[in-house]
């Protein structure tokens, strides 16, 4: 796992973009997709993630909105007309806290999934949580070896049908779109194997990937971990900030009576659920990825906890309150 984590300070907004974007880079493994430095200078990045499998594109800009970056999640981005397909963000939500006139300390950490992203601001500590969640469905993905024109009872030619199972909906994807399908038919005799599609209300080229759940790429809040803003839904896409969810720790309220424990002195680190909470809509889909609530009790900002040969970095940030993260 290719997960690595750096702190310092930046001297203000623009100048933690510039370290975020080239510690991303040229450290983690991302992928500068575009970017542009003019009034509103902003870039893209794109991974495969830690899998190989998966299409994550992140966007960072210095909006010239006051001590802030702003950060969306993208289903696609073309870098050739500088434009994105079904963003995922919420303005006066989905940014990087900063200060534009006063130096201030950050901690990133991150791997070829996602960031997580730590500014202090005076004595506040703030989150911020972009890209992949550890999806609780299936990450597999068949590739359509053909195009795939609308209609009903859709065969579609796919590398790999050994993933499906009749009668139960999947998600199909390409740069373009992304939509619920329900598999009739599955036949992995013939080469290349096929799957047939129930229904199918777009057009889709040949490379797109069909699976349960291909693409659980989120953008948090300033204050994560809380809200977020998913670039898709159960079933397919409907605008930018119109699938929202939040994340609640696994911990019932129990954290501050679980470090330390009395019994071997153990300090108990609970995962940061993630679900979609709209009537309707709701699916508790995955956790954060190497971020846990902890307990306050005999811990501080900064603090280290040694886990076995891992160590976590703890924070008391805003909203969330104690939390700690892989380093």
């Amino acid at each position: 796992m290719a997960y690595h984590s750096t702190a310092g300070t930046a001297q203000n907004s623009r100048d933690l973009m510039t370290i975020l974007r080239q510690y991303l880079t040229d450290t983690v493994g991302w992928t500068l997709h575009d970017s542009q430095n003019d009034a509103s200078p902003y870039f893209v990045v794109t991974a495969t993630g830690e899998s190989g499998k998966e299409d994550i594109y992140l966007y960072v800009s210095d909006d010239n909105n006051a001590n802030r970056l702003g950060v969306r999640a993208y289903h696609y981005w073309n870098q050739a007309s500088h434009q994105g397909t079904k963003p995922a963000y919420n303005s006066s939500y989905t940014y990087i806290r900063t200060s534009d006139g006063t130096p201030f300390l950050y901690w990133i950490f991150a791997d070829l999934d996602h960031w997580f992203l730590v500014t202090k601001l005076g004595a506040t500590y703030y989150g911020q949580y972009s890209g992949l969640i550890s999806r609780f469905w299936s990450g597999e993905v068949a590739v359509a070896q053909s195009t795939l024109d609308t209609g009903t009872e859709v065969v579609a030619q796919v590398d790999d049908a050994n993933h499906f199972e009749i009668g139960k909906p999947y998600l199909i994807r390409d740069n373009v779109d992304i939509e619920r399908v329900e598999v009739t038919a599955i036949d992995t005799a013939s080469t290349p194997h096929t799957v047939t599609l129930a229904n199918v209300s777009r057009s889709f080229v040949v490379g797109s990937k069909i699976g349960e759940d291909p693409a659980p790429l989120i953008v948090g809040s300033n204050d994560s971990p809380s809200r977020f803003y998913a670039t898709n839904r159960f079933d397919g896409y409907s605008g930018n900030s119109s699938h929202q969810g939040e994340c609640k720790a696994a911990d019932g309220g129990l954290a501050g009576s679980s470090n330390h424990d009395k019994r071997y002195g153990l300090t108990v680190m609970y995962p940061w659920l993630t679900a979609h909470t709209s009537q309707g809509y709701n699916e508790l889909r995955g956790q954060l990825i190497e971020v846990y609530s902890v307990g306050s009790t005999n811990l501080d900002s900064e603090d280290v906890i040694q886990q076995g040969t891992e160590t976590f970095r703890v924070f008391n940030l805003s909203s969330a309150g104690f939390c700690a993260v892989r380093e």
